[in-house]
């Protein structure tokens, strides 16, 4: 998921208009992929869902330093996509439990968290 073509990125800005809330920024993004990588034991990846792509990417979690303010710049599968074009972001119980890592979250700031049977989803919009 390279940078998107022109289409795509009208496409990708037109359903997040339809979004009923934005619950993440691009400072609230880099805050917590910097509170994922100061977990304890870490948290070496987590999947990346963008808004208008069927499945998400599994890539090595981002940060915890960044050098844009509002991309990823490279990060495993995705290149230069805007914090803004994340739907949601998974961590999966295989890499700690759900509600430790929720904890630890928690003491960094406060997030749109949902616990799944397969780890956790923090969420970039609300479409209800």
């Amino acid at each position: 998921m390279s940078q998107q073509p022109p289409e795509q990125d009208r496409r990708t800005a037109r359903k997040i208009l339809r979004a009923k809330t934005a619950q993440m920024s691009n400072a609230k993004w880099r805050k917590l992929f910097s509170a994922l990588h100061h977990f304890p034991g870490g948290c070496a990846a987590v999947e990346i869902k963008l808004v208008g792509h069927r499945n998400g990417v599994s890539v090595p979690t981002p940060g915890p330093h960044f050098e844009f303010e509002d991309h990823f710049g490279e990060c495993g599968g995705i290149s230069f996509v805007p914090f803004s074009h994340i739907e949601f972001v998974r961590v999966s119980n295989a890499i700690v439990t759900s509600s430790e890592l929720i904890q630890h979250l928690h003491s960094f700031g406060k997030w749109p968290i949902t616990a799944v049977d397969e780890g956790i989803l923090i969420h970039g919009y609300n479409w209800s």
